[in-house]
């Protein structure tokens, strides 16, 4: 809709939207909270065919969707929120013109990573980094922050 042009064979493009369309159909059945997640969770790819309203439920204390900066901003496109405007502004002073794809980083990642370096007997070589996490998974557990609270 916008009439960007990429350096791609049309082939190649409707094949993307073949797939797209499989997976459109595959989930038109299903009506369940976790099918509304994960639409909405891929809301940049699916412009006009989602009900914006209905996306509003998954926005985070932060002002986030999913802590998914490119999903807030697809929203944000199609449904102006000022929580994930402030969300998106916050990100861009805090990183500059490159933010991460998700942010804050999951919880549940930092903890994996701080059981794998355990398992690997490597984790003396990592006890800033360690003792950071799990001081910052505490905070939060304090706190019952959403992040931590979504997924004990």
């Amino acid at each position: 809709g916008m009439d960007l042009e990429f350096p791609v064979r049309q082939t190649d493009v409707d094949r993307l939207l073949h797939l797209r369309e499989i997976e459109l159909e595959r989930e038109a059945g299903d009506h369940s909270y976790g099918r509304k997640a994960y639409m909405a969770y891929v809301t940049e790819g699916l412009g006009n065919l989602l009900e914006w309203d209905e996306i509003t439920m998954f926005q985070r204390k932060n002002g986030s969707f999913f802590n998914c900066p490119s999903t807030t901003a697809a929203t944000l496109v199609n449904h102006y929120d000022d929580k994930a405007l402030q969300y998106l502004n916050w990100l861009v002073s805090k990183f500059g013109s490159a933010v991460p794809t998700v942010y804050p980083l999951n919880i549940y990642c930092q903890l994996s990573w701080v059981d794998a370096l355990e398992k690997m007997g490597i984790s003396q070589y990592f006890v800033s980094e360690i003792k950071s996490i799990l001081d910052t998974t505490y905070v939060s557990w304090i706190e019952r922050d959403e992040e931590v609270m979504l997924d004990i």
